[in-house]
């Protein structure tokens, strides 16, 4: 039953993203009143609270496009970002096969678009570098991301664990979370806790098999947001302590002590009084390495990796994302993803008709309840919430 549900969810996303599209362009003009102005560069929504329009252009481009116009900029930028990625290709070659027991490095594989380019990257480029994939099934993981990782993890012949946690973790931390977003958001809160989670219990592995590297997929915009920062590699004395949770709990408001068990709790990581000479350096190569879209897929396609059209994060990410979207845009007015995703296409990371459209229709079908109500609703089943629950309308 479980499984059909899966399925079902992720034909209803299929769809959401077809109509979205194909068929939203050109429906477009006949709604353009009962949906928000965006940017022309960077499709933010004009209801983010920060975010002005002159010109159909957001304050944030502007000032993006000045820095852009600055050789001086340009160049430090360009300089920066090449010196990560001399220091990046350093430290995964000084790991090569220097593990202290049978890996070098533990990577964080979702099987989203991103994981999945990583690995084929890390796989030509550091050959003798010995990985082994993490991916969770928390149950509420796209049916599409979980298939890809074995598929990808058996053609590149490489270790691989799916870790299976109790269903009463993600259930809790999901039905806490999502009845208490409010007006911060859900990125800041749901999307918060849960992608700590998943990074600390890649950390607490890594620990225990004395794996000396975690690799995960994040990019440059979500890290700065998320971390204050964007280099490609975690401050090490933040690993050594409890920094990671602290920062997590001041940014989301909540507190893991009103959420879980005294056991559960453990779940997060706190480095204090660890052996400093077990715990793995955090390693974020997209910080570093910046591919735009393009490269990306095309090297999926090189690779016969992963068909285009299965690479939306729509299809791929956590089913749970439909649900924090309709909070989003029916508490705070837009989908508090896009400053992430809006940053990304700025730096040219990100196709901005692709994320328009998607934004569009996601706001167009959470305040018409049409297309995602489905998803929401079989979402919502699965965690055992009603609508009202979590401040929505059936």
């Amino acid at each position: 039953m479980a499984k059909d549900i899966d399925q079902q969810i992720l034909n209803d996303l299929r769809q959401f993203d077809f109509v979205a599209q194909n068929i939203w362009p050109r429906l477009r003009g006949l709604f353009k009143r009962t949906i928000a102005a965006r940017c022309n560069q960077c499709v933010i929504s004009s209801r983010v609270p920060y975010i002005t329009l002159t010109d159909g252009v957001c304050n944030l481009c502007h000032e993006h496009n000045k820095l852009r116009a600055n050789d001086e900029e340009t160049v430090w930028q360009k300089k920066y970002v090449e010196h990560q990625r001399k220091e990046l290709d350093h430290l995964l070659k000084s790991h090569q096969g220097k593990g202290r027991d049978r890996y070098d490095a533990l990577v964080l594989f979702s099987g989203g678009k991103d994981s999945v380019y990583m690995l084929s990257r890390l796989r030509k480029e550091h050959p003798g570098l010995r990985v082994l994939l993490m991916t969770w099934d928390n149950g509420f993981y796209s049916k599409l991301s979980l298939d890809r990782c074995k598929e990808v993890a058996a053609k590149m012949d490489l270790d691989h664990i799916v870790y299976k946690p109790r269903s009463s973790v993600y259930k809790t931390l999901y039905c806490y979370t999502l009845k208490n977003v409010e007006m911060k958001g859900s990125y800041q809160t749901v999307d918060r806790l849960d992608g700590t989670l998943n990074q600390m219990l890649g950390f607490y592995f890594a620990y225990d098999m004395n794996i000396p590297l975690v690799l995960a997929g994040v990019d440059f915009a979500q890290e700065l947001i998320m971390q204050f920062h964007s280099y490609y590699v975690m401050p090490f004395e933040d690993m050594c302590s409890r920094t990671l949770t602290d920062r997590m709990e001041r940014r989301s408001g909540f507190k893991i002590a009103d959420i879980f068990t005294e056991e559960d709790q453990k779940l997060f990581w706190d480095g204090t009084g660890k052996d400093p000479d077990r715990i793995p350096q955090y390693v974020l190569p997209f910080v570093a390495w910046r591919p735009d879209k393009a490269a990306i897929l095309g090297e999926l396609e090189r690779e016969s990796l992963m068909p285009e059209r299965d690479s939306s994060p729509i299809l791929t990410n956590n089913q749970v994302l439909s649900i924090m979207t309709a909070i989003d845009i029916k508490t705070i007015g837009y989908c508090s993803f896009e400053p992430e995703f809006a940053e990304m296409i700025r730096f040219r990371e990100n196709d901005p008709v692709y994320w328009r459209n998607a934004f569009e229709m996601a706001e167009f079908g959470a305040r018409n309840k049409v297309f995602l109500q489905r998803t929401v609703s079989k979402v919502l089943g699965k965690l055992g919430l009603t609508f009202q629950e979590v401040g929505l309308e059936a």
